[in-house]
């Protein structure tokens, strides 16, 4: 009963953030377009105890994203929170020497911002270039949003709002 009573009060604690996890289906198939996925199967991790057992606000530390193409899986896992990126090192002149990237997953309110990208130049968007933002949400009647946003210094830029439903 404890144990009962212990993971109803996380699930609530937790709910000012949306949970993604479960199957999703495509609500308006694209024409033939091979880089949109047509399955979302979704996973987010609840945290509300830490190593120490102290009392603490459950949060969502974790989604783990599988992607079902026309072509095949693609599986993602990210750290909700979390942004970093590389460089690959500094020549002499104090210039990058080979691409630097980037990338971020956070919160906005109740949107999940996934953020990437890289660059061959001193600072984003120089030499060649790429960024891709994706904003997860949930509208009104439940059904998964995701924005994507791509942009680079040789194709433009590229925005699509996908719809996905629960099956």
């Amino acid at each position: 009963m404890i144990a009962l009573l212990m993971l109803a009060t996380v699930g609530v604690a937790a709910q000012d953030k949306p949970d993604f996890s479960g199957r999703w289906v495509l609500a308006t198939p694209q024409q033939s377009d091979t880089d949109i996925p047509l399955v979302l199967s979704v996973r987010q991790t609840l945290v509300g105890t830490p190593v120490h057992g102290e009392p603490m606000e459950p949060f969502f530390r974790d989604i783990t994203i599988e992607r079902q193409f026309e072509t095949g899986t693609h599986s993602e896992n990210h750290r909700i929170g979390m942004q970093g990126g590389t460089v690959s090192g500094l020549r002499a002149d104090g210039s990058p020497n080979g691409p630097t990237a980037h990338y971020a997953v956070r919160w906005d309110g109740d949107a999940l911002i996934f953020e990437s990208g890289n660059y061959s130049g001193q600072r984003p968007e120089t030499g060649v270039w790429t960024e891709r933002r994706e904003i997860w949400s949930l509208d009104a009647d439940g059904r998964l949003r995701v924005a994507i946003t791509t942009r680079s210094s040789g194709n433009g830029s590229r925005a699509i709002t996908l719809m996905y439903r629960r099956p």
